[in-house]
């Protein structure tokens, strides 16, 4: 993608349904991308016809420390491209240490199967927690109800479940990417085999993303701050949110008061469903959600592909969130209204 033309690859970006905001902040941010490789690009008579986006990160385990990626974005003109998706794979693998995919659109699903050097089919746990009706309505079949119940404000906000509003001086919850939440991912060096996202990749993701809007929180006792939590929602669309847990996560304890506190906050900002992912490796954080009334909604594919580091460790990650892939700021509600995810 470097080396191809910029105002080409938008072009082609658009053709695929990607706001003009998104492509920029997900592919043409310097502070980001820092000279690394972005994507690999299918060029055919000056024009893209065909993209395969790839999104640095890091693995650290041991002495293992290795630049791999998350494939996304993976598309080729159905016209001129036949055969062209392997290859831009193929060259993806000799840009990073390791390419990686989790969930992935059905092409991925269909193909990638073949290429991948590992495949875990139920790596990934998708959780929802319905807080009110609305959420219900994704699930309904299409037709005359779902349509009438779906322009009615009113029913959707009736509430599924009580939700006690906790002590306001147990959690802190702040506007925005906190600059505490910054400093504990930068201070927790992962002791087991999963991703590892810096405060540079926090602040792309959640200060820089024109699409959402975030908030840090954390448990307002707790120095020096071990275990911390990210709740955001679509900036256009308000009723769906999403979680994902910093720092040290193996204490359920400081878990629970977290998860207690974020649902009653997402429930007075009139939240309808709040949804999180886990690894299938984190029985008791899944033990503990479901406790708390999340319900298990799918499983998400995990592909694991060698680069140019032939002994990088293919295992699934041990801790998988909405921080992997391209997965945070994809908000695909059913038409514009509060329907839990599909």
């Amino acid at each position: 993608m470097g080396e191809a033309d910029a105002d080409a690859v938008r072009r082609y970006l658009l053709r695929r349904q990607i706001q003009p905001e998104i492509i920029d902040w997900k592919y043409f941010d310097p502070r980001f991308n820092r000279d690394r490789e972005r994507g690999v690009v299918w060029m055919r008579e000056n024009q893209v016809a065909g993209f395969l986006g790839l999104i640095p990160f890091r693995v650290e385990k041991g002495q293992v420390r290795r630049d791999c990626a998350w494939s996304c974005d993976w598309s080729v003109d159905p016209v001129q491209g036949g055969g062209m998706g392997l290859l831009l794979v193929k060259r993806a693998r000799e840009l990073y240490d390791g390419i990686f995919n989790l969930g992935g659109n059905e092409n991925t699903r269909q193909i990638f199967p073949r290429l991948a050097d590992r495949t875990v089919p139920d790596a990934g746990v998708s959780l929802v927690l319905p807080l009110r009706l609305g959420s219900i309505f994704g699930r309904l079949p299409g037709g005359i109800i779902k349509r009438l119940l779906s322009r009615h404000e009113t029913i959707e906000q009736i509430p599924l479940r009580w939700v006690r509003a906790p002590a306001r001086t147990v959690v802190t919850i702040d506007a925005g990417l906190s600059s505490q939440v910054l400093s504990l991912v930068d201070d927790t060096p992962p002791t087991d085999w999963r991703p590892f996202y810096d405060s540079e990749f926090l602040d792309w993701q959640f200060r820089r993303c024109p699409a959402i809007t975030s908030w840090s929180c954390w448990i307002s006792s707790e120095s020096p701050l071990r275990t911390a939590a990210l709740i955001w929602r679509s900036r256009s669309f308000k009723k769906l949110w999403r979680l994902v847990f910093c720092g040290e996560t193996h204490d359920l304890e400081k878990i629970k008061i977290l998860i207690a506190a974020i649902v009653s906050f997402v429930y007075q900002q009139g939240c309808v469903a709040l949804f999180t992912i886990a690894s299938h490796r984190q029985s008791d954080l899944l033990k503990l959600l479901r406790r708390q009334g999340f319900l298990r909604r799918g499983r998400l594919p995990f592909f694991a592909m060698h680069g140019r580091f032939a002994e990088l460790p293919t295992d699934d990650f041990s801790f998988l969130s909405y921080l992997d892939a391209d997965l945070a700021y994809r908000f695909e509600p059913d038409r514009g209204r509060a329907s839990v995810e599909s």
